[in-house]
């Protein structure tokens, strides 16, 4: 895997107010950079930049309902008849027997669609028996604050390795080893919890 685009060096060396040493080779700061990635992916349940579109299969239950995994778009809806997903129909987004994403005006507020309803059939019970193609991701490009929050966990993990300044508070994020420190009055450390604070907001919560 390489680094998906949360964050750069640039955006860490003016969020730290340092210069990166050039000890560092870019692929160990990519790998930083991925792993900030990865552990903001995990605890939010979310990906936050939607690559091409794919086709993926989901599991019906019988209702109107289907929980999806976000996505930006929705380019094609294909319905299983059967609960091993050997036939299908396709349903549009328009006319009488037309499928509604949800959450209600998704991508006019710029948020992903995480669920699917059918106007007159029902998803048929079975194992990933629904074929849905989209660009899947909870936006196009990374929004603002996960990118505050990637480069404030990047640049956690490369203090680490500094160890210069003046070390003020140190946490396990992942498998990772992060520091915080005081410089040019910069507290680092209020900026690691805000970050923490909005992936909680960002959280994905599957029932």
């Amino acid at each position: 895997m390489s680094a998906k685009g949360y964050t750069n060096e640039g955006q860490i060396q003016n969020f730290g107010l340092v210069d990166i040493d050039d000890t560092f080779a870019a692929s160990q700061l990519d790998e930083w950079i991925e792993a900030a990635e990865n552990i903001i992916d995990k605890i939010t349940g979310r990906n936050f930049i939607a690559g091409p579109a794919t086709a993926r299969l989901f599991s019906g239950d019988g209702s109107k309902e289907l929980l999806i995994d976000d996505a930006t778009t929705i380019t094609l809806v294909e319905v299983g008849l059967d609960d091993y997903g050997g036939n299908f129909i396709t349903v549009g987004a328009t006319g009488s027997n037309r499928y509604f994403s949800h959450p209600a005006n998704h991508v006019a507020d710029l948020k992903p669609a995480t669920k699917l309803t059918l106007r007159d059939r029902s998803w048929t019970a079975g194992i990933q028996n629904h074929r849905i193609t989209g660009t899947w991701g909870y936006s196009a490009a990374v929004p603002k604050d996960i990118q505050f929050a990637a480069t404030v966990f990047a640049f956690g993990i490369i203090n680490q390795q500094r160890q210069s300044g003046q070390s003020i508070k140190s946490e396990r994020i992942g498998n990772y080893q992060v520091a915080y420190n005081s410089e040019n009055g910069k507290d680092s450390w209020g900026d690691y919890e805000r970050a923490v604070q909005i992936l909680d907001a960002y959280k994905r919560y599957h029932l």
